[in-house]
Order: structure tokens, then sequence, then C-alpha cells
């Protein structure tokens, strides 16, 4: 691994100051320790953050548009096998991958040469670090960090509650890359969600199906005593009885397989497992298939399904699973084949989900800077002048509370996948 973290380090040092067509103050880059589990590369120059002043000299924000801006990478390079399980939050919603925020950084490589072509001028600086709350704070609290104008990370959520708090102080923008949790963003228009929330995913799903079956009777499965279930269940019902409306449709709770059969209708029905039992969760969805050979029955979910070895593909088909996404690669566009090539190319296998979200997101935030200028908040919802080049249209957009407040920018696309010929297709 330490080899693997130098060569990458490497890499980034090779892209961080593309050529100028104007001078530029003297560039330094160097590799220094932070402590025994923290290496930082970080590149310093001359061209530091413009600064506003006002009567009393105090130096403030400024948020005028520059030449060149900064982005530092804040992900745990060096992690065990148990902090990877809970990589993408505590309820482990989106599963499990080896390695991912190296294969992450990777894909944000590959955007960076891509902007570099376009002509766009970035600083890098990357971190390796750890999941705790106090080494993230101490760790925001570097002066390289706090001259960023966009942070990338951290992944745990242990980490992104105690680097929201900081970047909100600090007033940077900081991007939480791969979880869906939106537990700490409290007022914060700096706390910035590219994988959206577990609530605007269910919201969505719900929405998919209320447009498309407006007598739909939905079967929520859950175990009172287990909170995990009984969250994710409460979320459902509250996107459900938001968006139900006038609409003929029903929604019923049910925590085992006899509540399912005995609510089982005509038509129309949507049964929502909520949980990450495998073991309880594969039981039910292979009952639930006998019955579905004789009942119209779509199995609605969210994408910790899909972790879940022991359920067949075959349940997938014959009931119907549909799941929203907050990110989905179609490996038929172009863009895609061409990104694919290019990671073949250059790290010899083939891209995971990590890379292109890496991409996307380093593609993202390098160009709506770039266009719009370093206060995120103002361009949420503007057009992406470099979408063509990306893999999957993120859609960031500010999320008010009920004081019209900004309580957080999150990606707002989500796509609605249904399994159907045995492999999933868009249904939105």
């Amino acid at each position: 691994m330490v080899m693997i973290l130098g060569l990458m380090l490497f890499s980034a040092c090779m892209v961080i100051n593309p050529p100028h067509t104007t001078p530029i103050p003297p560039t330094e880059t160097k590799t220094v320790p932070v402590d025994e589990n923290t290496t930082t590369t970080e590149t310093k120059t001359g061209n530091e953050k413009a600064k506003d002043s006002v009567a009393t000299s105090v130096p403030v924000k400024s948020w005028a548009k520059k030449d060149r801006y900064t982005i530092s990478f804040v992900l745990p390079f060096s992690t065990d096998e148990g902090e990877l399980l809970k990589l993408m939050g505590e309820d482990k919603i989106t599963g499990y991958q080896p390695l991912a925020s190296l294969e992450f950084y990777e894909g944000a490589l590959i955007a960076l040469d891509t902007l570099e072509r376009l002509g766009i001028k970035l600083n890098i600086h990357v971190f390796n670090h750890l999941k705790d709350s106090l080494s993230t704070a101490m760790l925001l609290q570097k002066e390289e960090i706090k001259k960023s104008d966009v942070i990338i990370g951290p992944v745990f959520n242990e980490s992104l509650k105690a680097a929201a708090a900081v970047a909100k102080n600090q007033e940077v923008y900081l991007v939480s890359p791969l979880s869906p949790s939106n537990m700490f963003t409290d007022s914060n228009k700096y706390f910035v969600m590219a994988n959206p929330a577990i609530t605007t995913q269910l919201s969505s799903m719900v929405d998919y199906v209320l447009d498309n079956h407006v007598a739909a009777n939905f079967i929520v499965v859950y175990r009172s005593d287990k909170p995990a279930e009984v969250k994710i269940a409460e979320e459902f019902k509250a996107a459900f009885n938001a968006q139900k409306g006038s609409s003929a449709a029903t929604l019923k709770e049910v925590n085992n397989f006899a509540g399912i059969s005995s609510n089982i209708n005509g038509g129309g029905n949507f049964v929502f497992i909520a949980g990450n039992d495998e073991l309880y969760i594969n039981g039910l969805i292979r009952d639930l298939s006998k019955i579905g050979r004789s009942s119209d029955i779509t199995l609605i979910g969210l994408q910790n399904i899909l972790s879940l070895e022991s359920v067949s593909l075959d349940y997938f088909e014959s009931l119907h699973f549909h799941y929203p996404t907050g990110y989905y690669v179609d490996q038929k566009l172009p863009q895609v084949k061409e990104f694919n090539a290019a990671f073949e190319a250059r790290y010899a296998t083939r891209p995971s989900d990590y890379a292109y979200r890496g991409y996307d997101v380093m593609m993202y935030f390098g160009t709506m800077l770039n266009t719009y200028g370093p206060d995120l908040s103002l361009s949420g919802g503007k057009v992406n002048p470099t979408l063509r080049y990306m893999m999957y249209p993120l859609e960031f957009k500010s999320v008010k509370n009920a004081s019209g407040v900004i309580d957080h920018i999150e990606n707002a696309k989500i796509t609605i996948l249904k399994y159907e010929d045995y492999r999933f297709q868009k249904a939105n």
C-alpha cells in the first residue's frame, strides 16, 4: 500500500500545475509528514486568495472569481478492513468496496488531466487521513486547507461531522463524496453531499411509483426492535405522506412475511424492505417470490440489497426489483467507453464505481469553480459547461429548512433502476 500511495501522490504532483499562458509566482511541491498515519502533498504558491477589507482593516473572505482555485482531498488511503466496512455510513447503505478512496482518487486524477486540457488551473493538496474526529479537526486547521476553495472528503460519518463544523466556521465548502448521511448539516451551506441523502432517495422512489400507479399499495416491512430498520421505515412513511396528495395510494406496515401476504391486493403492490440483515432479507425475498408468481408484486428497496450475496438474481427478475441511486453509469455511453480505455491504460485495471464517482466529482467542481466562482451556493442548479465530459449528470441544489435558510447543498439527480432481462436498466 505504501508503494501504491507513493506512486499515486507522485502522479498528483504531475498534474497539479498545468502550463500557464501568463506568468505566475514560483511553485514548490513537496511531501511532508503530518503524523505517523498521515501524509500530505501540498502545493505552495504565491498566488494566494484575494481578500476584501472593511473599515477596521480586518481581512474577510473574498468570493471573487480567480484565475486559479485550490482543492484539497482528505481521504483514508491507509485504513483497515473494519474501517472500510463503515465507509458509507453506519447502516452500510451502499456496501463495502476495498480501496475505495484510492480508486476514487485515481478517477479524479484522470479528471485533472481533462481539466488541464480545458485550460482550468487548479492547485491540489492530498491528505491521507484516518477516521477519528480529533485528527479531523486538527487537520482542518492547517493553513493549506483553510486556503482551499473546496475540500473533498472525509468519507467516514464520524469525520464528516467534525469536518462539517470546522468548514462552516472557516467558510470552506466541504464535499461529502460517498456518505448518504445528512445528520449533521445543521444549517450549513458549506456542506455538500455528492451522494443524495437516504430521505431524498426514498422520496424519489415514492414519487416514481405514484407517477405510474396512483392506487399503489405500499407494504413497508421492518422489525420494531431494530433501530436502523425503524429509522428507514419512518423516512419512507414520511416520504409517502408528503407525496400521497389526493391519490388513492395506501401504505401498510408489517414485520414479517405473514404480514406481507395478508396485505397483498389485486394489483399494484410495492413491497419495501427496510434493513440490512442478509439472512432476514433473503428469507423474505425468497418467500415473496413464491407468491409473486400469482400476484402483481414489485420489490423496491435501497442499494444495500445488492450487497447481499445470498440473494438470487432470479428473485430480482421475478419481483421486478427497483431501487433509487444518486449515481449510475451507463456503459453504452461513448464518454464511459473512453474513460474505461484511459483508466485501463493508466492503471492496468478496470475502473470501479468509485473511480467513476471520483472523475465526475472532480470534473463538476473544477468546472463550476472556473465558470461561476468559489461560492458554490450561488452556482447550484446552473448549467454545467462540461456535462458532455461526465458520465453522470450531477445536479447540485441548495436544500433549505422551514425558515428558508440553506441547510446544505445536495446532488438532486436520482435515477430509478429496475432489474429486467437480467440486467439493471433506467426506469425514469
